[in-house]
């Protein structure tokens, strides 16, 4: 018998361990169902956090009427939406992501508009909007 010197690698042990296990259970079984499944599973069963798209910084006037539609890709549908620090008079609507209003008060502000997705995951953008105050605003 000859005898040599190499090792073989590990990666190969461990996969002629596994392939053991799977030929020595019994064909049909559920064991060599479950034995598959798990694997399959944990693949499947990952969902990423919705992402809110970056609309960019905003510029309005004192009195504008602003229409500023949200988007968000990712995640689980239908999604919840909700908008911190938006400027006086402009709302988010929470069922579309759609922010509207006049802009009442001038100033910056830095807004952060999130979404949460139906499994309670959520994203978020953050940007400023900047309220001008029209020098005449009756003209």
């Amino acid at each position: 018998m000859l005898r040599s010197n190499k090792r073989v690698p590990r990666r190969l042990a461990v996969l002629a361990v596994g392939l053991a296990a799977v030929l020595a259970v019994p064909v049909g079984s559920s064991a060599a169902v479950a034995a598959v499944q798990p694997a399959t599973t944990a693949v499947s069963s990952v969902a990423a956090a919705p992402v809110v798209g970056f609309p960019g910084n905003q510029v309005n006037y004192q009195y504008d009427s602003v229409r500023l539609q949200m988007t968000a890709g990712g995640g689980t549908t239908p999604y919840t939406w909700s908008a911190a620090s938006l400027p006086l008079g402009l709302v988010i609507n929470s069922s579309t992501g759609l922010i509207s209003g006049v802009t009442r008060a001038a100033g910056t502000r830095t807004v952060t508009v999130t979404v949460k997705d139906a499994k309670g995951a959520t994203g978020s953008t953050t940007f400023t909007w900047r309220v001008i105050r029209d020098a005449c605003p009756l003209c």
